[in-house]
């Protein structure tokens, strides 16, 4: 029997092997949700009734949310504002530090290891830290107070507390945009560079006429990925502010896990779960579309 053959034959053999794996893991991802996405469409509810006897409302749910429930919408949109604000806080402060970090330094390795620490720490740490930092006679009003700043009160002022929550986020997760763009930085090839410089352009120039543009990919990535985790925040904010005061910085998870968990609306908030699902398909479709293109030229 050739070489070619057996290979063929063990490639067979493996995949026959990987499929009792296969449909364990396609039942466990598909099974919840499609019952959730059934439950979506009805009114159940773990106090009123069994999931077979609930009653089927079809798009009620969904039209409920898109057009009276006001909560609902401003949790979307908060979180939006809270994305535009972070990301674009993150993306500036991690491509000056991966700026930075192209040029050889001193103690380059400590400081390298010490702007990724951050995204290391668990959500649930990071949140309770902050927790304690911004209480009123905790080290931020502290240090405020040397400057003449006193009683500042952050979870009782709605726009204080969402600026805790936006802090609270840039710290955490900056480090992810600088590692992503450095990474970018170090892959951009070296021939137009020397061919910009050559030609007589200045170091700004460069940057922003060469390697800029051959960042944009990774840019895009770096957006895609922080976006999905900014839409999912519910750690930092639960332990943060609760949501407060009010519903100042509620953000769509927490509304969900409210109405799902507090309000034991588990058909409404599934319907609003999947919504969000939705919209974000959406926006990664969206955003991804310039990074398929320009993968599809250079190949071309």
């Amino acid at each position: 029997m050739s070489n070619s053959r057996l290979n063929a034959s063990a490639k067979n053999q493996g995949r026959v092997f990987t499929i009792p794996g296969q449909v364990v893991s396609l039942v466990v991802l598909v099974t919840p949700l499609l019952v959730a996405l059934y439950m979506s469409f009805t009114d159940w509810s773990p106090t009123r009734s069994s999931l077979s006897g609930a009653s089927f409302l079809g798009l009620e749910n969904y039209q409920e949310l898109l057009i009276y429930d006001n909560r609902f919408l401003q949790a979307v949109g908060r979180t939006a504002l809270l994305a535009v604000i972070c990301l674009s806080l993150e993306f500036v402060f991690g491509l000056a530090l991966a700026t930075l970090f192209l040029r050889t330094f001193r103690g380059q390795r400590f400081l390298f290891s010490a702007f990724l620490s951050p995204m290391m720490v668990l959500p649930v740490v990071v949140g309770y830290t902050f927790w304690m930092l911004f209480q009123s006679n905790g080290p931020v009003n502290q240090v405020l107070a040397l400057i003449g700043v006193t009683s500042v009160e952050w979870f009782r002022d709605s726009s204080l507390a969402f600026l805790a929550v936006v802090v609270t986020e840039v710290w955490h997760w900056t480090p992810l945009f600088f590692l992503i763009l450095l990474s970018g930085l170090n892959a951009v090839p070296e021939n137009p560079i020397r061919a910009a410089v050559i030609l007589g352009a200045s170091p700004r120039q460069v940057f922003w006429k060469v390697v800029f543009p051959a960042l944009r990919p990774v840019i895009i990535v770096a957006f895609v990925i922080r976006a999905m985790e900014v839409i999912k925040i519910f750690d930092e904010v639960f332990l943060l502010t609760r949501g407060g005061p009010g519903s100042a910085t509620e953000t769509i998870s927490l509304y969900i896990y409210k109405l799902a968990f507090n309000d034991f609306q588990l058909a409404y908030g599934a319907a609003a779960a999947f919504l969000v699902l939705a919209g974000s398909l959406l926006m990664v479709h969206l955003l991804m579309i310039p990074v398929r293109d320009q993968l599809l030229d250079n190949r071309g």
